[in-house]
Parts: C-alpha cells; sequence; structure tokens
C-alpha cells in the first residue's frame, strides 16, 4: 500500500488466456497507436523486400548477399521482439498460508567471505523461510565457519560434476523443503521475497516462480547512470522488465538461474536440474515446460546483486549464456521436440537466436568500411527512390522496437553495446556446429577491475577501418568517380555512425576498466553522531555514500578533522556504534566552513557491521531515495525543450528536518529539497494527512500545506525505513518506485 492509493489491482483477473498461476492478473496490451505503427510497418517491409529483392548485384554477389541476409535477420528478429512483448502479464500473488515455508539455496564457488556474508544476512531475514543452505562447490572451511557463524546450513560435496546443476541437485538430496528459492551468492533477496512469489504455487501447475535479477552496483559495465538525469538504466532492463512479463503471456518464462523458487515435486519429476549443458537455467525450465509445468513471472524486483563491473568479467558471463542456448538448442531440439507448444517454441528460439546477431552487426560494420575502400555495391543503385524507401523501412521499425519495449530499449547504448558484445556472440555460435564440451566458467564477482580494452581488438580493428575508410573512399571519388555520387555519400554517413558507436562504446569499455573499488557505496543517506578525539561535543551528521568500510559526511568546520572519530548511525534496527579513521578531509570551495570528510569504519571483528550490511543489502532503497529511474515516461522531445528553456529544480543536500501533521503529531526525518519536491527519510511512520508542514534545517525553514504524493516502507536491518515524497500542490505525478516497471504504475494504467 503506497500513502493515498493502493498499488494492488482490484476485480478479477481481466483476461481468459493465462490459465496458469494462482492470484490476480491484469494484461498489458499494446495500445492502438501502437498497433497502429505495426501495420504500417508491416506494410513498408513488404514494400521494401518487393523492391530490394530484385537490386540484388551480381557484380558483387558475395556483399549482396551478406547485405540481404542481414536485412533479413534483422525484420525476423523484430518480429521475435514484437510476438515477445505483444502483451505483458502484471500479477500480484494471493497471500502466503501461514504453514507454507521454503529452504533458500545460495550457490558458491570462489567468492569471497564479503560477498557471502552480505548475502546470507539478507536471506536470514526474509520471511517464510525454514533453512538457509549456502552450497559451496569450494570446499572451504572459513567459508563453513562463517556460514555457522550465521546460523545458516553449509554443504559441500567431494565429486563436483555438472557444475552449478550439480551442486543444486546434491542439495535436493539434503534439504526436504516442498519449495526451493535459487540465488546465485551474489544476489541479497528482500524480506519480502517469498511473501511476494509463494501463492503462486496455490496453483498445482505452477513448477516455477521466476523475478527480475536487480543489480546494486550502479557503475557496473552494464550499467548507465547518470546523476545528473537521475537515471540507471541496466542493460539487461530490456529483457527484465518487458520480455520475461511478455513470455508469462505464452507460459514461456524461463529459469534464469537466480532469484527464483521452483516445486520439489516438478523438479524430481523432470530428474532435477538439467545438466549436460552450460546453462543449466534455460535447460532446466524448456524440461518443465516440455513436461506440460507452467512457470510464472513476477515482475517486482526483490533480489539485488552484482552486475560485472569490467569488460573481461561481462564477456565471460556472455560467452557462457550464448554457448549454453547454443547447447540447448542442438540438445533439446528447441524447434522439433515434442511437449512444447508452437509459442514456447518460438519463446525459446527467440532467446537462442538472439546470438546470431553477432553475425548481422558484424556485417552492418563492416559493409561501408568494403563499399568505399573498394568501391563495390551490394545493391543496384538506384538513387533517391531506394533511399526513400529504405528510410521509412528503417525509421518505422525503429519505432516499432521503441513502443513494443515500452521505453526501455535506450537504443543509442544498445547499439553500443551490441557493437562491444558482437565478436564475443559469433564465438559463442559456433558452439552449434563444434560439439565441445564446454566448461562451465564462473563469472568473477569482484569489484576491482583487471581488464584492459585489448580484448576489444576486432572492435578496435573495426572502429580504425571504419574512420580511415571515410578518407581513403574521399579520394578514390576525388580521383576516379568509382561509385555514384549518392551511394558515396550514403555509405559516408553510413561508416561515420559506426565510426561513433564505435568510438563512444571503446571509450565507455575503457573508463569501466579504471575500477578500483573494493566495496560498494550506497546513495543513502543516514543520521549519525560524530565525536572526534580531543572534542568531547557531539556534533549530529548526515552520513552518505555508506559501505560496510566507510562513509562521507559533510561537516561545518573552518578547521580539518583528522586522527579518530567515534560516533553512532541511526539504523533502523537500531544505533550503531562505530569507530572510523579520517581518511579524506577537503574544503568545498577555498576558504569555506563546509568541508567533505570521508571515514573508513575500524571494526573489531568480521561482525561489526553486519547490522548494517543487513540494512543496506537487499532493498531498492538507493534508487528510490534518490529517484533514480530507468526510463522516462516523458517524451525526449518534451525533456530537451524543458531542459532548454526551464530551469531545473535545484537538489540541495540532505538535511535534518521535522515533519508535523495536522494533528499536531510530528517526529525528526531527513530531507532533501528539489524545487516543489521534497524526499522524506524517517524511522516512523508517516502521518496519513494532506495537510503536513515539514520544517527543514537548523534555522526551520517552513514548508505548508505539504501532499503525499508516494509512500514506501522498507524492513530491512531488524527494522523499518519510512520513505515518502511530499509536493505542494495537486497535480504532481507520482514518481515511482524502483522495484516495479513503469507500465506497472498506477499512473501508466
Amino acid at each position: 500500500m503506497y500513502g493515498n492509493f493502493s498499488f494492488e489491482p482490484s476485480g478479477t483477473p481481466t483476461n481468459n488466456k493465462v490459465k496458469h498461476g494462482a492470484g490476480n492478473v491484469k494484461l498489458h496490451a499494446i495500445p492502438p497507436l501502437g498497433k497502429a505503427a505495426l501495420v504500417t510497418f508491416v506494410v513498408i517491409t513488404c514494400v521494401y523486400f518487393t523492391y530490394r529483392i530484385p537490386l540484388w548485384n551480381p557484380a558483387a554477389p558475395l556483399l549482396s548477399t551478406l547485405l540481404l541476409a542481414a536485412e533479413l535477420f534483422g525484420t525476423l528478429t523484430l518480429a521475435l521482439h514484437v510476438i515477445s512483448t505483444w502483451c505483458l502479464v502484471e500479477r500480484h500473488a494471493p497471500p502466503v498460508p501461514p504453514d507454507v515455508v521454503a529452504d533458500i539455496f545460495l550457490t558458491t564457488w570462489n567468492e569471497s567471505e564479503s560477498i557471502l556474508r552480505h548475502s546470507i544476512l539478507a536471506a536470514n531475514q526474509v520471511r517464510h523461510c525454514r533453512h538457509v543452505w549456502l552450497l559451496d562447490d569450494g570446499d572451504r572451511p572459513e567459508i563453513k565457519r562463517l556460514t555457522l557463524e550465521l546460523g545458516a546450513r553449509y554443504l559441500s560435496r567431494q565429486e563436483r560434476v555438472h557444475a552449478k546443476a550439480g551442486n543444486l541437485n546434491n542439495a535436493l538430496k539434503q534439504s526436504d523443503a516442498d519449495f526451493i528459492a535459487v540465488f546465485d551468492c551474489d544476489h541479497a533477496p528482500a524480506p519480502e521475497f517469498l511473501e511476494r512469489t509463494l501463492g503462486y504455487f496455490l496453483d498445482p501447475s505452477v513448477a516455477l516462480v521466476q523475478t527480475p535479477q536487480d543489480f546494486y552496483n550502479v557503475d557496473s559495465f552494464q550499467h548507465r547512470a547518470s546523476e545528473k538525469e537521475a537515471e540507471a538504466w541496466h542493460e539487461q532492463t530490456l529483457f527484465y522488465r518487458v520480455i520475461q512479463a511478455g513470455k508469462d503471456f505464452w507460459n514461456a518464462t524461463f529459469f534464469c538461474g537466480s532469484c527464483a523458487i521452483v516445486r520439489r515435486s516438478a523438479m524430481e519429476d523432470i530428474g532435477g536440474f538439467a545438466t549436460g549443458t552450460i546453462t543449466e537455467d534455460m535447460h532446466t525450465s524448456l524440461r518443465l515446460h516440455k513436461r506440460g509445468w507452467s512457470a510464472v513471472y513476477h515482475a517486482e524486483a526483490l533480489a539485488f546483486g552484482l552486475s560485472p563491473t569490467d569488460l573481461e568479467q561481462y564477456e565471460t558471463q556472455r560467452l557462457r549464456w550464448g554457448r549454453g542456448a547454443m547447447q540447448v538448442w542442438r540438445k533439446e531440439r528447441i524447434l522439433t521436440a515434442s511437449g512444447l507448444k508452437l509459442s514456447q517454441r518460438i519463446a525459446y528460439f527467440t532467446s537462442a537466436i538472439t546470438y546470431f546477431e553477432g553475425w548481422q552487426k558484424a556485417i552492418v560494420y563492416m559493409m561501408p568500411i568494403a563499399v568505399l575502400l573498394t568501391g563495390r555495391m551490394p545493391i543496384i543503385w538506384t538513387g533517391v527512390p531506394f533511399m526513400t524507401i529504405f528510410a521509412l523501412w528503417l525509421l518505422s521499425g525503429i519505432l516499432v522496437n521503441e513502443i513494443f519495449s515500452r521505453g526501455y530499449s535506450k537504443s543509442l547504448s544498445m547499439e553500443e553495446y551490441n557493437f562491444l558484445r558482437f565478436y564475443t556472440f559469433i564465438r559463442a555460435t559456433l558452439a552449434i556446429a563444434v560439439p565441445i564440451n564446454w566448461k562451465f566458467k564462473v563469472t568473477p564477482k569482484d569489484l576491482k577491475s583487471r581488464s584492459g580494452i585489448w580484448g576489444l581488438w576486432p572492435q578496435l580493428l573495426i572502429a580504425a577501418a571504419a574512420v580511415l575508410s571515410i578518407p581513403a573512399g574521399a579520394y578514390q571519388f576525388a580521383t576516379s568517380s568509382y561509385l555514384p555520387a549518392g551511394a558515396f555519400f550514403a555509405n559516408v554517413i553510413w561508416a561515420t555512425l559506426v565510426s561513433i558507436i564505435a568510438i563512444r562504446a571503446i571509450r565507455f569499455a575503457s573508463r569501466r576498466s579504471r575500477q578500483r573499488r573494493s566495496d560498494h557505496r550506497f546513495s543513502i543517506p543516514l543520521r549519525a553522531t560524530i565525536e572526534a578525539d580531543g572534542n568531547r561535543d557531539v556534533q549530529p551528521v548526515i552520513a552518505d555514500e555508506i559501505s560496510s568500510n566507510g562513509f562521507s559526511f559533510n561537516f561545518s568546520s573552518a578547521k580539518p578533522l583528522t586522527g579518530t572519530i567515534r560516533g553512532k548511525l541511526a539504523l533502523p534496527g537500531g544505533d550503531l556504534d562505530f569507530v572510523g579513521k579520517v581518511m579524506d578531509d577537503q574544503s568545498f570551495v577555498r576558504g569555506q566552513a563546509t568541508r567533505r570528510i570521508s571515514v573508513r569504519f575500524e571494526w573489531p571483528r568480521d561482525s561489526g557491521a553486519d547490522l548494517l550490511n543487513s540494512f543496506l543489502y537487499g532493498n531498492a532503497l538507493q534508487w528510490d531515495v534518490n529517484g533514480w529511474a530507468e526510463i522516462r515516461t516523458t517524451p525526449y522531445i518534451i525533456r530537451f525543450f524543458h531542459r532548454l528553456f526551464c530551469s531545473k529544480p535545484i537538489k540541495r543536500s540532505w538535511q535534518t528536518g521535522i515533519l508535523t501533521g495536522a494533528d499536531k503529531g510530528s517526529h525528526d526525518c531527513i530531507v532533501r529539497q528539489e524545487g516543489e519536491v521534497f524526499r522524506v527519510l524517517s524511522l516512523k511512520p508517516f502521518l496519513r494527512t494532506n495537510e503536513l508542514v515539514l520544517a527543514i534545517g537548523q534555522n526551520a525553514e517552513m514548508h505548508q500545506d505539504l501532499s503525499l504524493a508516494g509512500y514506501r516502507s522498507y524492513t530491512s536491518g531488524g527494522g523499518t525505513l519510512h520513505l515518502a515524497v511530499l509536493h505542494r500542490g495537486k497535480n504532481l505525478s507520482f514518481p515511482g518506485y524502483h522495484r516495479e516497471p513503469a507500465w506497472m504504475r498506477p499512473e501508466a494504467a
């Protein structure tokens, strides 16, 4: 329940097609305007290829065939994307019966103790969890001690066959739970994870409930975060926010290896987690679907883990996924095996064929280079008629992709990732023809980056060739007129676009290779008090940029702060005493009294930070507190002109405040003002009234007649933290929260 409105859908399910899964179901179909755009694209596509195919150039048969194949492949994948996202399913599970519990499996091999500590602490807070099992394929004594210290169950094995799938199957023999929640060791589940998902199993046909994989290290290789724009988009956002919810419409949601719950009897029915491939997740769900079981996708992010930090980790992960998909395709015969419905075949085929996009992208990147250097055209050039119909076809396809992606595609950033991974995808697809027993390679989980950009040698070659082909082609055009003028300029534009994408992508990869942090910092403000050496006066401050190892804060003093400080952090589970060492102290502006202090905690033992870590990990608070969005619902052109002609609300720093209601009750809080909008954090529940008064800062700056635009509570760290968005006026659009995709929010209904 949010403040003054309910998020839960009312009434009965709104469809007769989605039969699987208990609870409320609401469908989100493409609006009529989107369907009109699709019809327009289909008509233009038919006209385009009717005109285009006869232009195949016999003078350049290889180039002509490759380009036509790339265009047909792009059309096919867009059609499959439309089918996959035709209708998105929003689900809300019924209440969990009090006697229904589940076990949690955390799988690990060589990950660090700190990562495992965070995940176990979070798993221990999950309601309806009977036992937390740490499945250690590394058989490490220190990890066993850590597990037992935190009250979880430790399990290892002597014969480590079948990698992660074998690890999970071994644990199934030790646990007798009817339901098992599976997490990678870096994923920290929210306390309500099982509470929000176990109810789906009231439908006896449901074998699997998958939730999104979300990631708290927003400075990862896969994130495009902009504090200026308050955005934190992730490269897998489209898949988890849209595509999986679309697959659910066809009962084709598949297991993603983490953040999911399985039914024991269903796993026994298929002989356990699937072995024989290096992607046990997709393989397992395909076998479940072939046996007639159903899968449910719960679109709310309820667990948060580590995303690949650098290029090396990213490529390791994508290569394993791609090779595994090829193995599953070959082993299970996706298109011909019995047991799957047509819609399920299409869904699995769509996921597998994605990796062949690497070949298509390679053709697109290299074609203008080949044309400019050789003068050979892949089509019979007809000038303006061809360019006109091609432009209409391309733009209508982009529009359809944007509409069916519900705004999550972020086309330019996706093209940069396509460029960075195309060679990895090419390597992955070779597994369908080369029956090698590929080994399961775990994605490294540490935050420190070790990779440079030299692993991108194919991309560097293409970038250099694209840039150099333009002057080389211009010289040939000026001296020999080896291409028609229109064809020459079209290919120069094409090569220029490839160059821009290549340079942007390589620059991004280079910047992400400089990651040196040992622990993630959360942009969450907390009340704190400090007491410096030699000064026994206790001073209140607001701590931010918090991690297990330290925090930062602003300090009003002209005198530098050094040495050791002591203090307390106000956490939902109670005050946490700490001792820290000042690592950095600098003025914002030379001569001013406001200083920025960085402190490193000095815990007497590893468990000293447990209360803090159990609060930081396993929730979406850092997104919601800062108003970070994965997408913007306002069209870009409107935002552009708004930024051009309107002043952006100034974001003040977090300050202390006192919130008072009409009944004169009041309590302390932390406030950040953004124009007429106020984000407020409190350890006490908010007053349910639209006549709120907020006093901010030491000078008690008063703001009256404030209303609630949104309200959410976060149970974590042994207590509850409350966040509200307040505003003055009646027309503020609800700012939304991170856990739900934009199409599920009330204002999108």
